[in-house]
C-alpha cells in the first residue's frame, strides 16, 4: 500500500536550482522543547499523524493511537480498532471539548476502507461515512463548523462531506475521479465556499506530480500547480490564510535514472492569480545532500509561517534514520530553525515530523520517535512525539 506520509522519492541538477543552498545539521538550541506524551500501545506503534485544537485545553493528536490535552497533561484514549496493525488516523478535526472527528483506515482481510471516528466528549465511536467511500483512505479533514465538514480520501483523491447529518460524496475535481492513483493529503477550509486540498496524481508510471484542489461552495475545481525538474512532486500539506493567500508543502525529486537523487523540500504559494514555487532550504548531513521532506505546515499570521518534516542521515534513506525538520517563514524568506531529537541513542534517530497546530501562543508540532524498549529487544518501537514552541503572540 503506498505510503501516505513518505513516499519513497528521488532531484534533478536543474531542480537544485530552484532552491535555497543547502545548510549544515547543526548542534545548536531548539527552540521547541519535548513534551512528555503517553504511549498507549506499549508493543507496537505509537506514531502521531495529525493534530487539531479547538481551544489551548482542548487538543487532539492521532495516528497509530490517540492522545489528548486539557492544558496540563497529555492522556491516552482507545480508539475503537485503531493500535491494531495496519489500523490507523491520518486526520483530525478538534470542534469542542464534546464534538471531534477522526479519519483513517483499517484493514478487514486483504481490504482497506476509509475510517471516519467521533468524539462525543467521553468516547471514541466509529462513524457512519457515504457508501462510496469502500476501498479508499480518508487521509484529511478540515472542520469549518459542526455541520460543515469536509474529508479528503487517497487512491484515489475525492471528497467526503458532512453537513450535521449525514456524509455526501464528491468527486475531486468537480466532474469525476482521475485516472491512475491519486491522493488529497491535506485540506484547509478559509469558510463554506473556499476549501482547499493538496496532494499528488499519479497518472502512469511512478512519476507523480503536485495536485490542488478548490471548492468555491458548487464544486471542487482542479488547480494548476507548478512542479520542479521532471521527476516525481508530491504536497502533504496546505494552510490558507486569505484568498489570495495560501501556502503548500511537500518534495520533489528526480526521475529514476539508477543513480541516487535525494528529495528535496518543496514550498508553493498562491497569490490569488496562481501557484508559484518560493525558494526553500534544505539540510545536508555529513557534507553530503540527503533526503529533505516537509509534511505539514502551520500559519500563525501572514509572516509567521511553520514547515516541518524531516531530513534522511542515510544516504539512501533505507534504514530510517530520520531527524526531525523545522523550517520557518519571517515574511521574506524561509530559513532551517533548529529542533530536538530527543533518542539518546544516536544510532537509532527515527524522529519524523507529521502534524502542528497553533492556538493561543503555543505552537504543537507531533509526530514519532523510535525507541527499543525493554518489552521489544529485537527492534524499535515507535514512541509519540510532541513539540511546543511558545510564540509569545
Amino acid at each position: 500500500m503506498t505510503n501516505l506520509r513518505a513516499i519513497a522519492v528521488v532531484v534533478s541538477s536543474a531542480a537544485l536550482l530552484t532552491y535555497s543552498p543547502s545548510v549544515r545539521a547543526q548542534d545548536t538550541t531548539p527552540v521547541f522543547q519535548v513534551v512528555q506524551t503517553p504511549n498507549p500501545d506499549r508493543f507496537l506503534f505509537n506514531d502521531l499523524l495529525a493534530v487539531s485544537a479547538s481551544s489551548p485545553t482542548d487538543i487532539w493528536a492521532v495516528g497509530y493511537t490517540a492522545i489528548h490535552y486539557d492544558g496540563t497533561s497529555w492522556t491516552g484514549f482507545p480508539v475503537p480498532g485503531v493500535g491494531d496493525t495496519g489500523d490507523k488516523l491520518w486526520g483530525v478535526a478538534t470542534i469542542s471539548p464534546t464534538d471531534a472527528w477522526a479519519v483513517g483506515s483499517f484493514r478487514t482481510s486483504q481490504t482497506t476502507t476509509g475510517n471516519i471516528q467521533h468524539w462525543n466528549g467521553t468516547q471514541w465511536s466509529i462513524a457512519q461515512s457515504s457508501a462510496e467511500d469502500a476501498g479508499e483512505i480518508l487521509g484529511s479533514i478540515a472542520a469549518i463548523s459542526a455541520d460543515d465538514i469536509w474529508v479528503g480520501s487517497c487512491i484515489p483523491a475525492d471528497f467526503e462531506h458532512f453537513d450535521g447529518t449525514q456524509w455526501t460524496f464528491f468527486y475531486a475535481g468537480g466532474t469525476g475521479s482521475p485516472v491512475g492513483e491519486s491522493c488529497v493529503q491535506s485540506i484547509s477550509a478559509l469558510s463554506t465556499n473556499d476549501v482547499w486540498a493538496a496532494g499528488w496524481i499519479n497518472y502512469s508510471g511512478n512519476t507523480s506530480s503536485t495536485q490542488i484542489q478548490h471548492w468555491d461552495g458548487t464544486q471542487w475545481t482542479a488547480m494548476q500547480s507548478p512542479n520542479v525538474g521532471t521527476g516525481s512532486n508530491q504536497l502533504y500539506g496546505i494552510v490558507a490564510l486569505a484568498d489570495d493567500n495560501v501556502w503548500a508543502v511537500g518534495d520533489s525529486v528526480a526521475p529514476d535514472t539508477g543513480i541516487e537523487h535525494p528529495n528535496r523540500t518543496l514550498i508553493e504559494h498562491w497569490d490569488g492569480t496562481s501557484w508559484a514555487v518560493v525558494p526553500s532550504p534544505n539540510v545536508e548531513y555529513n557534507n553530503l545532500v540527503r533526503d529533505n521532506v516537509l509534511q505539514g505546515i502551520v500559519a500563525v499570521s501572514a509572516n509567521d509561517l511553520w514547515a516541518f518534516g524531516y531530513f534522511a542521515a542515510n544516504p539512501s534513506g533505507e534504514s530510517g534514520d530520520e531527524f526531525s525538520l523545522v523550517l520557518h517563514w519571517n515574511g521574506t524568506s524561509w530559513s532551517v530553525v533548529p529542533s530536538p531529537n530527543p533518542s539518546g541513542d544516536p544510532t537509532l534517530v527515527n524522529d519524523p515530523l507529521y502534524a502542528g497546530v497553533y492556538t493561543s501562543g503555543s505552537l504543537w508540532l507531533v509526530g514519532s520517535e523510535a525507541t527499543t524498549p525493554a518489552n521489544l529487544p529485537d527492534g524499535p518501537a515507535d514512541a509519540t512525539l510532541v513539540l511546543l514552541h511558545s510564540t509569545g503572540q
